[in-house]
């Protein structure tokens, strides 16, 4: 099949944390998408155009379309028109894929190319804050609001919409620097899922122990821009010295050696005598003294 056709599929039968998993399947979509706008304005090839452009695309329409003893009929445009084309407005648009098993789980897909099913897209218009809306939609703030929709009567049983995600509040921190230390973590998980994925293959270990680390470090501080907001502020001293990324796209990068640097920053990190004494202000934000005595520290 033409390539410059072919989608990568998502379903929701394998939850996609941070990181895109595809599926072996592909997904054609024989239109033309007009323009590079955030949302996209799109054509139906039609079928002379399918027959020069993309002979092996009008050839397995045209088996589709055929009983095996029918008579050769003529393709025409409705035979594979989607029913509903809304999906192509935001195709090769950035977006957060959004499927739901037992929770929510976001994953950030940079080039839009995937085309997912029973899910929810999240496109936003400032580029700057997939990192950090994807790292609170993974966050243990967003295991809350399943509960805040069912009582709101906008959960579906059948499935995850739109509404449900629309009334989902997005808090930024008032602290200095800490949204790009959440951003920064965002594409460190980023890496370590993608590799985790091949590692099933290539019988790599490591990745899951540093997913925890730094996910704990996110967690922590979401809980603190949404409900807390008294960081100890040498944990944000400590974090923000450590916590750096280039500005390559190295989160989709293969190199294996990019694990060897996280794990070099988790172990900075707790060897810093600044972390090692960070206190909290009240009971209820001691939560980092349980997070120290959690295997994952």
């Amino acid at each position: 099949m033409e390539k410059e056709l072919m989608y990568p599929y998502v379903d929701d039968s394998v939850p996609n944390e941070f990181a895109v998993q595809s599926t072996q399947y592909q997904f054609m979509v024989p239109y033309e998408i007009l323009d590079n706008n955030i949302r996209k304005e799109y054509r139906i090839f039609q079928p002379e155009e399918l027959k020069a452009k993309f002979p092996v695309a009008y050839k397995q329409l045209m088996e589709i379309k055929q009983p095996s003893e029918a008579k050769t009929q003529e393709l025409i445009s409705a035979d594979y028109r989607f029913e509903n084309e809304s999906f192509l407005r935001y195709i090769n648009t950035p977006k957060i894929i959004i499927t739901s098993n037992s929770r929510l789980h976001a994953s950030y897909d940079p080039t839009g190319k995937h085309v997912f099913a029973n899910g929810v897209g999240v496109v936003l218009g400032d580029p700057t804050l997939y990192l950090y809306v994807t790292a609170v939609l993974n966050s243990s703030i967003a295991k809350a609001f399943p509960e805040v929709w069912r009582r709101k009567e906008v959960q579906s049983r059948v499935k995850l919409n739109s509404q449900m995600l629309k009334r989902f509040p997005i808090a930024f921190p008032k602290k200095e620097g800490i949204e790009n230390v959440i951003s920064t973590i965002s594409r460190y998980l980023i890496y370590l899922n993608r590799q985790k994925q091949m590692a099933k293959t290539y019988a790599i270990s490591g990745y899951q122990e540093l997913i925890d680390f730094y996910k704990r470090i996110s967690d922590l501080l979401i809980l603190d821009t949404y409900i807390t907001n008294d960081l100890d502020p040498r944990l944000l001293d400590v974090l923000t010295e450590n916590i750096t990324a280039s500005d390559g796209g190295f989160e989709y990068s293969d190199d294996i050696t990019l694990l060897i640097g996280l794990q070099e920053i988790k172990k900075n990190i707790l060897n810093s005598p600044d972390f090692g004494n960070c206190r909290f202000s009240n009971e209820f934000t001691n939560i980092l003294a349980t997070l120290k005595n959690n295997t994952v520290w």
